[in-house]
């Protein structure tokens, strides 16, 4: 048989069931005696089908593997250069990040050393019973700001050589070590639910296996289905 053979046979068939009415067991067996000529059709057009695909699908494995093997040290050492260029711009931002952290400590130490010199002004102004000046010291008290030093990258966002282009980007590693918890908060809203997908099928599974006929979230509809079988 050859392929034009099959879509000719493919012709006989297509929009039939259109005009498919099942209302009695007549129409009822007709339909079933159908749906098995279908599938002896199908099966006519898997088995043409069968040797070139795996012909194939052997082809692709093997150009597959040879690709694997060529890719794979590469591979490889692109992804340890990658972690070296990551480690040593995570340490850069580590570096950079506690300078900052002491340069903003130093400048609050410095608000608060202004706020306690004005403290004693004021002090000694509400003991002479100046109360305007004791007024101006309080605002002033309030008004206090030191600005702050900002401690700039060392390595610029992007690096460009005569051959590439190298851009630093910030990014973050996340480990689930308690997915109980992951669900509370996206319960609580604190975490929307888009980023949780539910197995339709595995939850068939659940309710099947323990014959569930409600469950909140969920519709539940039974519904009955043919089975065909030639004779």
């Amino acid at each position: 048989m050859e392929e034009k053979d099959l879509q000719k046979e493919i012709q006989k068939f297509e929009g039939r069931s259109d005009a498919m009415v099942i209302s009695d067991q007549p129409s009822y067996e007709l339909a079933g005696e159908y749906v098995v000529a279908l599938d002896g059709l199908l099966k006519k057009i898997r088995n043409y089908w069968e040797e070139p695909i795996k012909k194939a699908h052997e082809t692709h494995k093997a150009l597959t593997r040879k690709r694997a093997e060529m890719c794979n040290p590469v591979e490889a050492e692109r992804k340890k250069t990658s972690r070296k260029v990551s480690e040593y711009l995570t340490e850069q931002d580590r570096i950079r990040r506690e300078e900052q952290r002491k340069l903003d400590e130093q400048r609050r130490k410095e608000e608060k050393k202004e706020q306690a010199k004005l403290d004693a002004q004021i002090d000694r102004a509400k003991e002479s019973g100046k109360k305007d000046k004791v007024k101006d010291l309080e605002q002033e008290k309030k008004d206090v700001f030191v600005p702050p030093a900002v401690v700039e990258p060392t390595v610029e966002k992007t690096t460009r050589t005569e051959t590439a282009t190298v851009t630093a980007k910030q990014d973050l590693e996340i480990e689930i070590v308690d997915i109980n918890k992951v669900l509370s908060h996206i319960v609580s809203g604190t975490l929307p639910n888009t980023i949780v997908t539910v197995s339709i099928p595995k939850l068939k599974q659940v309710i099947k296996l323990h014959g569930l006929d409600r469950l909140d979230g969920v519709v539940i509809q039974r519904v009955s289905k043919g089975q065909f079988r030639g004779k």
